[in-house]
């Protein structure tokens, strides 16, 4: 599901994102405080609306583009703000979603939900479900409606928790038939379980894929001699899973709680790539966040090779990322107020040079750049 487009309005904050467009890679880039980390998070908001995850809404709307199964759609989205008389009720912490309208390949009206009414394939039918609840999810069933659901459910937003371990309901009498699926289809029927579990299934049925992944690690960390995922029984078919890892020069299994943030946060990274199904979107906030330059060259090398079968938006401050990183993949964003706009790198004559360090350095001296807040 490669996202095409995306614009997005927080009215409350008075907040407003102009249309940024997404390409196979890219790196939003500009100084702290432009809204690079806001605009993930409006993505990652928009697709928690359309999968039925947990949010809150309180004036937003949006435009997103993708293309999913061969079709391009546009889903235009719009919330009301929460009533201020009935905000400290629990139920109320979401406001109503008064307009949404799905088309696909520009001229084919798929949905239409207003307070009034819903049109599917422009027929009426009965509204049955809450005010609050997104017409994709709720629809999610219907065969018009399963592959947009699907599509947003291929966008993965990294997110690192090293400290927490993960219970769940393990199968052991899973049968040989689903032992024996494809590696393309495991990872499409797990791509919504944690990463370390998916981790520990590939561990376990395709070694050799695992294995690569494993080499790969060792490469970056070359003081490490292996890694693992393991678990922990905790009664009544529960367990918890947790990543492993051992040094060359000790005995002892390392783990995850006790690994350094670099190591872990590239294990993580490698595992939720490369277990990402074909298509999917996987979403990096500030890529350098606790890694050391030791880790940094491998890990960009082997996002660059994953990106060509994903879509892959990172955001980085970072000088080696961003000059490593090829300049046409670069969106900088800058922001006026509450206006933030977008600029592509392949529209900016000055970063077409064929020295990727001198078109780090112009960046740097861009005033769009330097001035990316007025």
């Amino acid at each position: 599901m490669p996202i095409t487009h995306f614009s997005f309005n927080d009215n409350k904050k008075n907040w407003h994102l102009e249309e940024i467009s997404f390409d196979k890679l890219n790196l939003l880039v500009g100084v702290s405080g432009v809204g690079k980390t806001k605009i993930l998070k409006a993505l990652d908001l928009a697709c928690r609306v359309a999968t039925g995850g947990h949010y809150k809404l309180n004036g937003e709307d949006w435009i997103i583009g993708f293309k999913y199964a061969n079709h391009e759609y546009e889903w235009t989205f719009k919330s009301g703000f929460l009533n201020p008389k009935f905000s400290s009720i629990p139920l109320s912490n979401v406001s109503t979603i008064f307009y949404e309208e799905i088309v696909k390949d520009q001229n084919i009206m798929v949905l239409k939900r207003t307070e009034s009414s819903v049109l599917f394939n422009k027929e009426e039918i009965p509204r049955f479900f809450k005010k609050t609840e997104s017409a994709i999810n709720v629809l999610s069933n219907i065969q018009a409606v399963t592959s947009i659901y699907e599509a947003f459910q291929r966008v993965v937003f990294s997110e690192i928790l090293q400290e927490q371990h993960f219970p769940y309901l393990l199968n052991p009498e899973e049968n040989d038939e689903e032992l024996s699926i494809p590696l393309e289809q495991f990872q499409d029927d797990s791509r919504q379980l944690p990463t370390v579990i998916k981790a520990y299934r590939l561990q376990q049925r395709y070694p050799d894929e695992f294995e690569q992944i494993k080499q790969v690690f060792t490469d970056i960390f070359s003081s490490v001699e292996d890694i693992q995922v393991s678990l922990t029984k905790e009664g009544m078919g529960v367990y918890e899973f947790y990543f492993i890892l051992k040094e060359k020069t000790s005995h002892k299994w390392i783990y995850q709680w006790d690994m350094s943030a670099g190591m872990f946060r590239t294990l993580v990274y490698l595992f939720e790539i490369s277990l990402a199904p074909a298509g999917s979107v996987v979403v990096i906030d500030e890529l350098e966040n606790g890694l050391g330059n030791n880790c940094m060259p491998g890990l960009i090398d082997f996002i660059l090779k994953k990106a060509e079968h994903l879509q892959v938006i990172l955001s980085s401050h970072h000088p080696y990322i961003i000059n490593r990183i090829p300049n046409k993949t670069w969106k900088l964003v800058t922001r006026k107020g509450g206006e933030v706009s977008v600029i592509n790198g392949s529209n900016i004559p000055h970063l077409q040079t064929e020295s990727s360090l001198e078109n780090f350095i112009h960046l740097n001296q861009l005033p769009e750049y330097k001035e990316g807040i007025s």
